[in-house]
């Protein structure tokens, strides 16, 4: 019977002593969880911020940022006159890439296809902004969005409204999340950083009871402000021209490329499988919508710049080599190339980065490419077009489409 009531009373004190320690991580977790999810009011008080002080940061969370980037584009609209679209393999793009005269807001968003992308640019095309004359569009082959079924999703670009949650999350999902492995060592580095910080108080303050960090400078001088509870001071989020820092990824070491690489070109792979299926056939809806687009903008005396995305140094190369996906992919840029000769139109490939001089650490990824990448792409780009007679419609730099061969 003492027995009995001893194991009762051991179970007690376990439970006790587990709540003791679980109760404050689930209400220490839980307040910054709801704080990461962001919504309304948050995207409206990053993009004033940013608006006010033209720093880095973004809207919680990091990975649904078309309510902060919405409202972002609709503010800098009056000022600018070129507008990159795409998903998160666009973000590397930056206002120094492009020459005098040409003022940009780089609108990527994560996850966001050509479907959308389409319908995005139609959008502002219907809008009609004053000065807007570029539109700066990818055609993700890597990803699949090229070949992507249907026609263009129609879009309306919104500011976001102050009060609505734009990531609910239901409140079960809360807790578990609170109390997962991840959230629970993210949450024993800030009490880390807090006991070490100058000012514990201050900094306990900042994190859990501030709607954002306090303003901090990134290593270029550059104003921050963080108003999400994770990647606080490392200058992670968007620039004022809307490129993206990449601050919270690591580089590819040129170690790791080639076991990337070999990974990618799977048959079952991401990078392979919509290539496989179609045979390489982009959607003749979402070209059609393109050419429409750009003799548009042609006639307002812009244009629209298409580029496929650089990709890690070697594996576009490896998919050429490639027994199955050989074929749909020259077959891919054979139809680019027909069809941006007629429209006379240009499109950048920088699919075979390494051209361009790109080296595996200017890539957080197989299809992530960094400013460095990019500003070596855009340098060539634009210092070509200075030469007469050296760029004209169809691939760019003068790909082979069949061979792929410079």
């Amino acid at each position: 019977m003492n027995a009995g009531r001893q194991h009762v009373r051991y179970v007690w004190i376990f439970i006790a002593a587990a709540a003791a320690v679980l109760l404050p991580v689930l209400a220490l977790n839980y307040a910054l969880g709801v704080r990461s999810l962001g919504g309304g009011d948050a995207a409206i008080h990053a993009s004033e911020w940013q608006h006010a002080s033209h720093g880095v940061t973004y809207a919680p969370p990091l990975s649904a940022n078309r309510p902060f980037k919405s409202a972002r584009l609709l503010d800098r609209l009056p000022d600018i006159n070129t507008v990159v679209f795409g998903s998160s393999t666009a973000m590397g793009i930056a206002q120094g890439m492009f020459p005098g005269g040409m003022t940009i807001y780089n609108f990527a968003q994560t996850g966001n296809g050509l479907p959308i992308v389409i319908g995005e640019a139609e959008f502002l095309h219907r809008l009609r902004p004053t000065g807007l004359k570029w539109l700066v569009i990818p055609l993700d082959w890597s990803l699949g969005f090229l070949y992507e079924p249907g026609v263009p999703v129609h879009v309306e670009i919104m500011p976001p409204v102050a009060g609505a949650d734009h990531a609910a999350v239901p409140f079960l999902q809360q807790l578990q999340d609170a109390l997962s492995l991840p959230r629970v060592k993210n949450l024993l580095g800030i009490i880390t950083g807090i006991v070490r910080a100058p000012s514990p108080p201050a900094a306990f303050r900042e994190m859990f009871l501030q709607e954002a960090s306090d303003e901090y400078r990134c290593a270029d001088g550059t104003p921050a402000k963080d108003f999400d509870t994770i990647f606080r001071g490392t200058c992670t989020g968007f620039r004022h021209d809307g490129s993206a820092t990449f601050a919270n990824l690591e580089p590819v070491s040129a170690r790791r490329a080639g076991a990337l690489i070999a990974s990618a070109v799977v048959p079952s792979s991401k990078y392979a499988v919509g290539l496989i299926k179609t045979g390489g056939e982009p959607n003749p809806v979402f070209l059609d919508h393109l050419a429409t687009l750009a003799r548009d903008m042609q006639l307002k005396g812009g244009d629209v710049i298409l580029f496929l995305p650089p990709l890690l140094p070697g594996m576009e190369r490896a998919f050429l080599e490639a027994a199955h996906t050989g074929g749909p992919l020259r077959h891919t840029k054979r139809v680019l190339e027909a069809w941006a000769r007629e429209h006379n139109l240009v499109i950048i490939d920088a699919g075979q980065s390494e051209h361009y001089g790109c080296v595996a650490e200017e890539f957080v990824d197989e299809h992530h490419a960094l400013p460095q990448c990019y500003a070596r792409i855009f340098t060539r780009y634009w210092n070509d077009r200075r030469v007469p007679g050296k760029v004209r419609a169809g691939l760019w730099p003068g790909t082979d489409a069949v061979n792929s061969k410079w």
